[in-house]
């Protein structure tokens, strides 16, 4: 369940944790006090306040003049390009008014989560105590990898059975730091790593070896090397860190209880599909994210697309709501499988929105505070990108921008390669001795590879973009042509691997990424871009601040 609740959770935004700062302020600084006047409108004492406590408590910055000088601007400069400048393109857009329901929608089910789930937590006084000293003790291990639990199994055998594990790192890891240094990851602290990983770790003795561990990446056996544990912790130190230690315990039970609270109110695997519906649907999806052709769309069908329990979905309604998710969501639908995962989002997302309207979680204060925050954010992208958009640069400064940066406009490395691809490390060492014999590759690569194209081209795939071979490619790039590589495990097969040439990029000529060069300079260029605007802005209203007032603010934190 765990992996299906992966997929769904894509659509479940739970990234809130909604928290207080105590603010106080002296009797000169009241909270209905203004700070700044921008023409009629007035920014008080506790709006910036308020503003300020929360950037200080995200940033980890020390409270100073200048900060607070930069906070205030800011908020000027967010009221202007909101309430002074012209934004009708911006609030007509369709897209921003999809982001600014996504924003509220996924802000009330992230305080769902915060009440149903995290407020339910609780530590207990051995817990917490157990996770202060682990966190004042560093232990170094060095660990085995695979993607699946069958692997790593069968790794766990092969320790039993004798085999080095520093041999066997050489065999499962693609990274030539860990291949040699035998799986070494170093020393660490609590709450460095992937807490699965950790607890595991952390509960061997020095020299033992784990079973394999289960993490969000996949599968590690774990041999603990060395202990580093403070030599003087007090309770006087504990008693000052436990209310953050209780605090940090808690948010490690979170990702479990939030399977746990999900599964209980949905079953992905009783989602039932008519794949040819569903098949419309994609194609539709396709036409509209790729093409905007309407007259391509296949015919809507009237019969139920999608059920699950009680619940009936037809092909216009579930089209419908995957329009109303934000385009940078749509996009990533490539696959029906993807499709699917997405449709599976909906129905859960639909089960878990009414259980917080049923609640009130809506109508929370806090709630609404944090929409709006969420609100200025997506309208402040919107007006940056506007204003990138309106920004027009000579060709002569951005060809100079492309002459100075020219090694940011290179073609990619490409190399053509012969592999085999097996799914018996046994067979692939048995390969390794023929060709290291003499035996030809390619004939070889026809015999055995279980890849179609290699097996059909004598392994031959043909120069393509290294980016291609994911974790392999620095190892592939970095070897001599020619060079035998592997056997190397690749996701529970086995690879060998022959450099036939290498292509180093080149850099293109202006015409083909004029584009590219306008888009970075922008980039480059938006705050200076960005000010200039505001200060246009600035001259269209008068601006008042109380610098006095703004030095004489006492936070406490």
């Amino acid at each position: 369940m765990v992996s299906q609740f992966r997929t769904v959770s894509i659509f479940v935004v739970f990234n809130l944790i909604f928290y207080s700062q105590s603010i106080h302020s002296q009797q000169l600084a009241l909270p209905n006090s203004v700070i700044s006047e921008i023409g009629t409108h007035k920014i008080y004492v506790k709006d910036f306040t308020n503003r300020y406590s929360e950037y200080l408590f995200t940033s980890g910055t020390k409270d100073n003049i200048v900060t607070r000088r930069s906070i205030l601007n800011n908020m000027i400069s967010e009221y202007l390009l909101y309430n002074v400048d012209d934004n009708q393109k911006i609030f007509s857009d369709p897209e921003y008014q999809k982001e600014l329901n996504w924003d509220k929608k996924q802000t009330i089910l992230a305080y769902l989560k915060d009440q149903e789930i995290f407020a339910k937590l609780t530590a207990t006084d051995k817990e917490v105590r157990d996770a202060y000293y682990k966190s004042n003790e560093k232990i170094s291990v060095r660990h085995l990898f695979a993607t699946t639990e069958e692997e790593a199994n069968n790794l766990y055998k092969l320790l039993e059975n004798g085999s080095d594990f520093k041999n066997l790192a050489k065999q499962v890891f693609t990274d030539t730091t860990l291949q040699n240094n035998g799986g070494y990851l170093g020393y660490f602290s609590w709450g460095d790593m992937d807490p699965a990983f950790e607890d595991a770790a952390y509960a061997l003795n020095i020299g033992e070896i784990s079973k394999p561990v289960k993490t969000k990446f996949g599968y590690s056996i774990i041999k603990l090397e060395d202990r580093k544990p403070h030599p003087l912790l007090t309770e006087t130190e504990f008693l000052k860190k436990k209310k953050h230690m209780e605090k940090v315990v808690r948010m490690r039970k979170k990702r479990a209880a939030e399977i746990e609270y999900l599964n209980k109110l949905f079953d992905p695997n009783k989602v039932w599909f008519n794949e040819k519906i569903l098949g419309n649907i994609f194609n539709n999806l396709s036409y509209s994210t790729q093409y905007s052709n309407e007259n391509s769309k296949t015919q809507t069908s009237s019969a139920v697309c999608v059920k699950y329990e009680n619940k009936f979905y037809k092909q216009t309604e579930l089209e419908k709501r995957i329009d109303l998710i934000p385009v940078f969501h749509r996009e990533k639908i490539s696959s029906l499988e993807e499709l699917k995962t997405i449709i599976k989002g909906i129905i859960l997302q639909d089960i878990l929105y009414q259980i917080a309207l049923r609640k009130g979680y809506d109508k929370q204060q806090e709630v609404n505070t944090t929409i709006s925050k969420y609100y200025n954010n997506t309208f402040l992208k919107y007006k940056r990108k506007e204003i990138a958009d309106k920004t027009a640069f000579p060709d002569s400064v951005t060809y100079k921008f492309y002459t100075d940066n020219s090694q940011y406009f290179k073609s990619s490395d490409e190399m053509n390669i012969q592999e085999i691809i097996l799914k018996r490390k046994t067979l692939a060492d048995s390969l390794i001795t023929q060709l290291k014999n003499g035996t030809d590759f390619g004939i070889l690569a026809k015999k055995y590879s279980i890849r179609d194209w290699s097996s059909k081209n004598n392994g031959e795939m043909g120069f393509a973009e290294v980016s291609k071979y994911g974790m392999l490619k620095d190892t592939l790039w970095k070897s001599e042509t020619g060079k035998l590589i592997g056997p190397i495990q690749i996701e529970g097969y086995c690879g060998i691997f022959k450099i036939l040439g290498k292509k180093t990029g080149e850099i293109k000529k202006y015409e083909q990424v004029k584009n590219d060069v306008v888009r970075l300079l922008n980039k480059e260029k938006s705050k200076s871009v960005m000010q200039e605007y505001i200060d246009k802005l600035k001259s269209k209203v008068q601006i008042k601040v109380n610098e006095d007032l703004l030095g004489s603010i006492v936070i406490n934190n």
